[in-house]
């Protein structure tokens, strides 16, 4: 739960779960700094993960005027300032984190010790090794590609597999998937997810699906860790997706009208969930994206979509 939602608050959303994080604030404190290099600051009224910047990872809505101004609001309110709440997505934020609560009359409660305690660098910053920057890489993603890490990163994790994946069984009940590319942390309970289904979710996968029936190499060839999409094959894909299964419902967007955002919508989904990656102008379907491939056939039958287009 701290790994996802590193804000934890007795009011907040998850709030039944503070009384156990502050029974066991001292174990936590430490398993977090000396496996993730995460420091853990547990007080009175809320417990905060310091975690370390990961790339292209950042909150959603936020741009980098975004997060001055969320820095500055929040800098405002631990001094007991008026804050600057003009850009909608920052009080939408300070809601959802509980330093602000609206007021029935329209107004917003402002909790200046939980600001303070936000704006606040932990005593001791994150830790910068080789050990702790690939755990962050396991418990951060969907899948970590051996080929997709620096020399000594990669040096590291190959020759640690067994003692890594019993460590993570150990402190986050994950186990690991080891293959060939790269290692994965797979949730047994199945209650973790990257991202919400929905009727876009399932045409993003059906998209993964079918560009892996057409790209995969035949069995007697070497697997690569990634292999170009064609940008017709994509358009085909994707026609051929919504022909069978009609345009995904979406309340913001209206698909039938803008067809390049459905096209835009799925790539950028599928490229948050690592099954995709970009590649200049184009794009590249990774190795993890096999999971969602259907049965292999030796010799396939050529597309029959409208819109298929051969790779």
């Amino acid at each position: 739960m701290l790994l996802a939602h590193p804000l934890v608050t007795p009011g907040g959303p998850h709030g039944a779960g503070f009384p156990l994080i502050h029974r066991h604030a001292d174990w936590l404190t430490e398993r977090f700094g000396a496996l993730l290099g995460y420091p853990l600051t547990v007080g009175p009224a809320h417990a905060r993960l310091h975690k370390a910047p990961l790339a292209d990872r950042t909150l959603p809505g936020f741009g980098p005027d975004g997060y001055a101004a969320l820095v500055l609001a929040l800098g405002a309110i631990a001094d007991r300032r008026v804050p600057d709440l003009e850009r909608p997505e920052v009080p939408a934020l300070l809601t959802e984190w509980q330093v602000a609560t609206a007021e029935p009359d329209g107004g917003l409660a402002l909790d200046r010790d939980l600001a303070r305690a936000l704006f606040a660098a932990p005593a001791t910053p994150p830790a910068d090794t080789t050990a702790l920057a690939v755990r962050r890489l396991l418990a951060e993603n969907p899948v970590v590609l051996t080929d997709e890490l620096a020399a000594p990163e990669r040096a590291w994790l190959l020759g640690r597999l067994t003692a890594e994946a019993e460590l993570f069984a150990d402190f986050l009940g994950l186990e690991a998937e080891i293959r060939t590319e790269g290692v994965a942390l797979l949730d047994p309970a199945d209650e973790l997810s990257d991202f919400t289904d929905g009727p876009l979710a399932r045409t993003a996968l059906l998209v993964a699906e079918r560009l892996v029936e057409e790209l995969r190499p035949l069995p007697e060839d070497a697997a690569p860790p990634a292999v170009l999409v064609p940008d017709a094959l994509i358009d085909g894909t994707l026609g051929d997706i919504t022909d069978d299964y009609g345009l995904p419902e979406q309340p913001e967007c209206d698909y039938l009208a803008d067809r390049t955002a459905l096209r835009r919508d799925v790539l950028g989904l599928l490229h948050r969930m690592q099954l995709i990656a970009p590649a200049g102008r184009n794009w590249v379907l990774r190795a993890p994206a096999a999971r969602y491939a259907p049965q292999a056939e030796l010799h396939p039958a050529p597309g029959t979509g409208r819109h298929s287009r051969g790779a």
